[in-house]
């Protein structure tokens, strides 16, 4: 049985995402941790409906707040929020009026009232008033401090696929490495294009890690948004505040190969761990794991040993609070004040699991929209008999995101249309598209062309679920962690057969 799968195919350098029986969300989060989307209100993003389309919610209630009308939204940040109409993001207040009109590829979210939008292969920045105050001319143009941003020169470099794909800010899951550079909107560059920056604080930050990778040594400091070095580069390994403390570590001298000394420093940049254990973890609920000698224990933010020792191994809960210690051979619980108690009973991890997953059809899409054929060609049918797409195309996927794919002979490609079945300049066509996926194995070749061994493929797929006599089409394993084929019968692969 596959262990991963999505419901749609995306170029070979994407990540595959994990559904099994787990409920995950679907809507775009930047990586925000639960008290981080909370301070964002009460409005979040969810979609659904025939087309898939977008609107807001109530975060508590799940009441319907701003109607879905949008292909794509994304989190409101700063009273603004990016949506998709028409293939092209623009923004949205919180009363669901457009303010900014869409005209851009993709949109980030603002931040001290500028935001990073995307136009063809290079990014800039827009205002909160919609003037664009840097025109699209790099690969990353991320608001950090101010009017401060941290830029990459080139194109830009897509990680998701392009349903998915997201602008996020510079202090959550910012995965552009370097070479970059500090740029202002107002002075123009204030470091050289040679460095690699990490996030120090969320939200408003006053410095960011940074460090030239053209130096001798680069090594990590705090920079602030003049350029100017807070705190001198000094470490080859940083993390962002945790409890008001950063994890730092150098390099031990004449020592194994990646053993290093690890510290931590306040919110000034004040190293006040120091750099004397051999691993710490990040502070969590006023304590950090810290290890030294082979032995671990719990450290608080003024350096402090819990309980005033270190044991084999200790252990935090589900909260990330200390729990229990190891101590000669051992479990034991340990309390705030440090005092041993009888070990604490188990509790497994709480998974949230989704419903069970009935196997639908090939033509059988998730909202109740069936795909139709007529004459070999095909179409879309919504769930009370009324045809939504006139079947005319070779091959059809289900809406997603008001978009659904057909294949275009004229452009060799996979090509969006919308909801009233019309073509579509935006999103970009694609070279190939598959609506299901299995990590570590690939559609069987069916033509030579990939685009249309594609479209065969697909047209099997549908064909199978018209006609179960009809060979469904098969995934090849990879032979590293795939083997073997997988005869794709129905659209969630497990239960299928």
């Amino acid at each position: 049985m596959p262990r991963f799968l999505t419901n749609r195919i995306w170029s070979r350098k994407w990540f595959r995402i994990p559904l099994l029986a787990i409920s995950l969300c679907c809507t775009p989060s930047y990586g925000l941790g639960d008290d981080l989307e909370a301070s964002l209100g009460p409005m979040f993003p969810s979609c659904g409906g025939i087309f898939d389309l977008c609107g807001y919610s109530d975060r508590q209630t799940g009441k319907e707040l701003i109607p879905r009308a949008f292909e794509r939204a994304l989190l409101f940040s700063e009273g603004l929020a990016a949506v998709r109409i028409n293939g092209l993001f623009g923004y949205v207040n919180t009363a669901g009026k457009v303010v900014i009109e869409p005209r851009f590829d993709l949109a980030g979210p603002f931040h001290d009232g500028f935001a990073e939008i995307l136009v063809g292969q290079r990014t800039g920045v827009v205002a909160e008033t919609g003037k664009v105050v840097l025109e699209p001319q790099f690969g990353r143009s991320t608001p950090v401090m101010g009017d401060v941003l941290i830029v990459r020169k080139g194109q830009f470099r897509q990680k998701r696929p392009p349903e998915m794909e997201e602008l996020e800010p510079f202090d959550l899951l910012y995965v552009d490495y370097g070479p970059m550079g500090l740029y202002s909107l107002s002075k123009g560059w204030l470091t050289a294009y040679t460095y690699e920056f990490k996030p120090f604080e969320r939200g408003r930050p006053n410095y960011v890690w940074a460090r030239d990778l053209g130096a001798k040594q680069p090594r990590f400091g705090l920079i602030n948004n003049e350029g100017k070095w807070k705190v001198e580069p000094a470490f080859d390994a940083v993390q962002s505040l945790h409890d008001g403390r950063a994890v730092v570590s150098v390099k031990a001298e004449d020592a194994e190969p990646r053993r290093g000394l690890w510290g931590a420093v306040d919110p000034e940049g004040n190293l006040v761990i120091p750099l004397a254990y051999d691993w710490l973890s990040y502070w969590d609920q006023g304590y950090s794991v810290v290890r030294l000698n082979g032995k671990e224990g719990f450290l608080d933010t003024g350096g402090n040993l819990l309980g005033g020792r270190f044991f084999q191994k200790v252990e935090r809960d589900l909260q990330g609070k200390p729990l229990k210690v190891l101590l000669d051979g051992s479990w034991f619980g340990i309390s705030a004040d440090g005092n041993l108690s009888d070990a604490p009973e188990e509790k497994p991890f709480p998974f949230r699991m989704g419903e069970p997953i009935i196997p639908s059809k090939s033509t059988q899409c998730k909202s109740g929209v069936s795909i139709v054929s007529k004459e070999g060609l095909w179409g879309l049918q919504g769930p009370d008999g009324r045809i939504l797409v006139e079947p005319k195309f070779e091959a059809i996927s289900c809406f997603r995101r008001g978009i659904a794919w057909v294949p275009d002979a004229a452009k060799n490609a996979w090509c969006p249309i919308g909801p009233d079945g019309k073509a579509r300049n935006k999103p970009d066509c694609l070279p190939i598209f598959y609506e299901i996926e299995v990590s570590h194995h690939y559609q069987e070749k069916l033509d030579a062309d990939p685009f249309r061994s594609s479209v065969l493929w697909m047209q099997a797929f549908l064909k199978h679920g018209e006609d179960p006599s009809y060979p469904a089409p098969r995934l090849i394993g990879d032979r590293i962690q795939g083997t073997g084929s997988i005869s794709v019968s129905c659209r969630e692969i497990i239960g299928c057969d």
